[in-house]
């Protein structure tokens, strides 16, 4: 599903336009008041389905809004309500029908059906004495439900059974961030795995990150960019103060965007011009402006809009964030114990967070064209530019400066007519992440260069496209009883195109451009994907759903393997020659059910199967490690098979107002997953076909190492529970989240990942005199040991947000509080930093606003107020995450 712009607001009972000028209609253009009155008549045109009504007697501007609220049906005001007109108190189950007949049985008002969801409500003795009626533009009070709690979720989350969550921009907004990831930190199931001195997100869902196993993308356009390095190898990048809204789909992927994908869909929708102009605003804007302590330098965005005519509307933004290196928290210093032959203790002392500056310059211009009343053509273009230094090791000894630039343009239409079975969303997207990397030369301590420096430039394109369509049918099978029918349907295609380029500096030294170009392959992978889903509604108690997905994906490539001891097949010559043509299609089906047990409690089970396509770095990596002749060879596998998921969940939500005082509510979504990966895909010390061998009197035999991709043979099992509670009492409100995640993965694999002759002792070490072995033992390949290393969410992670509105609800104060439990990631402890010991931390945040006006807010916030010394959750980073941070935020409209 998708969330609007949401949240709840008073009525806006007053004319729309710059200069609210009004509209002239003569007699014979208007209803009569008799013919408004008879009106009613055609009140079958809204939906007999039945709410919990509950509104006491109040301003009927804001029961209008409740009204609203509950029932999903739009409300237009023609102009304005009349002076003191108090609403009836309604309160039961009842129809949106009854209910406005009850309400505006005493206000001498009248309503009517517009069409299926929306209704106006005309004062009928508005009548000019000359017989023209003189009305102003109408009012419409969008069927936007409530948003309670901290974060200002929406209700549909509450209501939606399945696990789904929202990032607002009340969320982000509320305490600057320094790096994107910090906008995900009360989302249960959900954490970043990526590098503190990287500002690049990876996004991982239920246990499951990187390749494509979350669809993260930016208004609908993928963001798919791979990049082999020390940590994680899937980034996107983006910056917060251009997003209007995140959506975190965990549950449904039985729609566009869900091909190829396994874990969800994270979907980061821009700035429109509605996210910047209020609805009576022709043009305008919103300007941010931050700057605090531990080197948070600067940042600043502007955000412009303009209704040019009621046909086409435009808005732009541009963002800046200047951020320097930050100084760790000092609290409990310890960050995480390494687990290998050597055990080492590091604190924030040893692993220092130089060369965690940003610098970044962002940008979009948006253009929206309404064709007619029911359809209309969405324009896009969102950018940026971020520059950044990453260091292999926790000492800083060697930095790689990187100037990452991304482009996404994207092209929407949809076409919504009076139609059952139409409602048609289609687009086109391309984006490009491209990435200048320097690597400067290395030197021994005697001055001599030991590894030359490189100049790199990764470029990933994706291209793509789909089109869906709704149809729906209502079946009344009596009087009480009515039952809906909806049908989803569409396809999708993406391609991707990998190139990556290597020159080196001349200096001497070790080093080549086959190391990088193989590290990260140029390649192509197309994937493309076809979907129905059905969902069967028995009066709006009982409802049923069932999807198949079809999805396809080829990967095609030349690559090549290599070996340290075969001289006739070494990687500096090419070695030897490795087509790769991949593909693999498959059926994926997927079935749930929820039922409504009462008025604000509905349990839900949801199934679904996936197959995650392998990427192009999976299947095509090849050459050797970096620069330092490690005599490290890559090796694609020509026999990757795609990843095969299942995942069975079961939840309840709960949704209730008026809880211990009026106005109140209460909401919240718990659920259990289990998910069970069959071929799970990594990366695995596997050996050489061809060992080393000596004899010097004494034959010795030594197994080398090689890195491969490989597939798990046995599955891999994550099972969780999950749960966002809030209560909102308006003056004061408190929320929260629980995540509790356990990964069982015994990392069994076939290593002989290369058809080709392998040497009998390819993988043992012997020494042998004679016909004696003086010492012989197997080389563990193909155990989780051998794994290069598997990322596993924390354990338990607990948060806490609540906080006071005080003086009108103009001033906001207000405390955020996280406790993570992390779990120790998978793998080989000597081949892999982020296979570590991390340590529990806690980190309490504390943020406020003031409204001064309607056109200013004046906002501070301190981050990590105790100074805790901590690295995230997740790992897989070598600096400490930033110390006590103070920032103060002027936001204004004009």
């Amino acid at each position: 599903m998708a969330f609007g712009a949401l949240g709840c607001g008073l009525i806006a009972i007053a004319p729309v336009g710059a200069a609210a000028q009004s509209i002239e209609k003569t007699s014979a253009d208007m209803p009569s008041a008799f013919e408004i009155a008879q009106a009613n008549s055609s009140s079958s045109a809204l939906s007999n389905e039945t709410h919990a009504f509950d509104i006491a007697p109040q301003p009927l501007a804001m029961a209008l809004v409740a009204f609203s609220r509950i029932s999903g049906v739009d409300v237009a005001i023609d102009g304005s309500l009349p002076d003191g007109v108090q609403s009836t108190a309604i309160s039961g189950e009842m129809s949106a029908t009854e209910a406005l007949d009850r309400m505006l049985s005493q206000s001498g008002l009248v309503w009517q059906v517009l069409n299926a969801t929306t209704i106006s409500v005309i004062d009928p003795s508005r009548t000019s004495n000359n017989g023209n009626d003189f009305v102003t533009a109408p009012v419409v009070v969008k069927a936007r439900r409530r948003a309670v709690g901290p974060n200002g979720v929406p209700d549909e989350v509450y209501s939606t059974p399945g696990s789904v969550a929202v990032i607002t921009q009340e969320s982000m907004r509320k305490a600057p961030v320094r790096e994107a990831r910090e906008i995900f930190n009360n989302v249960a199931g959900v954490d970043i795995a990526n590098d503190a001195q990287d500002p690049g997100l990876t996004v991982n869902v239920r246990g499951q990150q990187e390749m494509g196993r979350v669809n993260v993308n930016i208004d609908g356009a993928r963001q798919n960019y791979n990049q082999l390095t020390h940590g994680t190898s899937s980034r996107v990048y983006v910056d917060p103060a251009l997003l209007a809204e995140v959506e975190v789909e965990k549950s449904d992927l039985a729609k566009n965007g869900g091909a190829g994908t396994s874990a969800g869909i994270v979907t980061m929708r821009t700035l429109n011009t509605q996210d910047i102009l209020d609805p009576d605003e022709d043009w305008g804007g919103k300007v941010n402006l931050s700057r605090g302590t531990n080197q948070y330098d600067f940042a600043g965005d502007v955000a412009v809009g303009a209704r040019v005519s009621p046909k086409f509307d435009l808005s732009a933004a541009v963002s800046r964030k200047v951020v320097g290196d930050y100084r760790p928290g000092t609290h409990n210093p310890g960050l995480y114990q390494e687990i290998d032959s050597s055990p080492k203790y590091v604190d924030v002392y040893s692993s220092r967070p130089e060369y965690s500056y940003v610098r970044q310059t962002s940008g979009l211009v948006k253009a929206n064209l309404f064709l007619t009343e029911d359809q209309e053509i969405n324009l896009g273009y969102v950018g940026s530019s971020t520059s950044y230094t990453k260091s292999s090791d926790s000492t800083n000894n060697y930095q790689d400066h990187n100037k990452t630039d991304v482009h996404t343009l994207t092209a929407k239409h949809v076409w919504n007519p009076e139609s059952d079975l139409i409602a048609m969303n289609s687009g086109v997207y391309w984006t490009r992440t491209q990435n200048h990397q320097f690597r400067p030369a290395r030197y021994n301590t005697s001055g001599a260069v030991t590894t030359d420096s490189f100049d790199n430039q990764y470029t990933l394109d994706t291209l793509g496209g789909e089109v869906s369509n709704s149809s729906s049918f209502d079946f009344d099978l009596s009087s009480d009883i009515a039952s809906h029918l909806g049908l989803d349907y569409g396809v999708e295609y993406f391609q991707d195109t990998a190139k990556t380029s290597a020159e080196l500096g001349g200096l001497g030294g070790a080093g080549a451009a086959y190391e990088i170009e193989g590290g990260t392959p140029a390649g192509e992978r197309d994937v493309s994907g076809g979907f129905v889903a059905a969902t069967y509604d028995l009066n709006n108690m009982f409802e049923l759903r069932g999807g198949l997905r079809y999805d396809r994906y080829s990967l095609t490539g030349d690559s090549y393997w290599c070996e340290e001891q075969n001289s006739a097949n070494l990687c500096e010559d090419g070695g030897t020659p490795l087509n790769i043509d991949l593909s693999e299609d498959g059926f994926s089906p997927s079935v749930g059910a929820s039922v409504n047990v009462t008025p604000g409690i509905q349990l839900f089970a949801n199934y679904r199967r996936n197959m995650r396509a392998p990427t192009i770095m999976e299947s095509m990596i090849k050459g050797d490690h970096i620069g330092d002749n490690a005599g490290l060879p890559f090796y694609s596998n020509a026999n990757l098979k795609p990843e095969e998921s299942e995942t069975k969940e079961v939840g309840v939500n709960f949704s209730f107002d008026n809880v211990l005082r009026q106005g109140d509510g209460f909401r919240a979504k718990v659920a259990y997953y289990r998910t069970a990966i069959d071929n799970y895909i990594t990366l695995a010390n596997v050996p050489q076909p061809t060992p080393r061998r000596t004899n010097l009197g004494v034959i010795t035999n030594t197994s080398v190492e090689a890195e491969a991709i490989v597939n798990l043979t046995d599955p891999v099992y994550i099972n969780g529970t999950e749960a966002e509670l809030s209560y909102d009492a308006g003056e004061f409100y408190l929320g929260g989240t629980i995540s509790i995640s356990d990964t069982d993965l015994s990392g069994n694999h076939n290593p002989y990942v290369l058809d080709a002759a392998y040497d009998p002792y390819a993988a043992v070490n012997y020494t042998q005199l004679g016909a004696t072995y003086l010492s012989y033992s197997d080389v563990n390949y193909g155990t989780a040991d051998r794994l290069f290393g598997i990322y596993a969410i924390p354990k338990r992670k607990y948060t806490v947000d609540g906080g006071f509105r005080l003086f009108d609800q103009d001033l906001v104060l207000g405390m955020r509080a996280s406790f993570v439990y992390p779990q120790d990631n998978f793998g080989s402890s000597n081949s892999s930093s982020i296979v570590s010991e991390y340590f529990k931390y806690r980190v309490f945040d504390f943020y406020s606003s003031y409204e001064i006006n309607e056109n200013l807010t004046l906002r501070f916030a301190v981050n990590n107020m105790l100074d805790e010394a901590y690295v995230q959750g997740t790992g897989g980073t070598f600096a400490p995450a930033p110390g006590r941070t103070a920032i103060l935020t002027f936001s204004g409209n004009f």
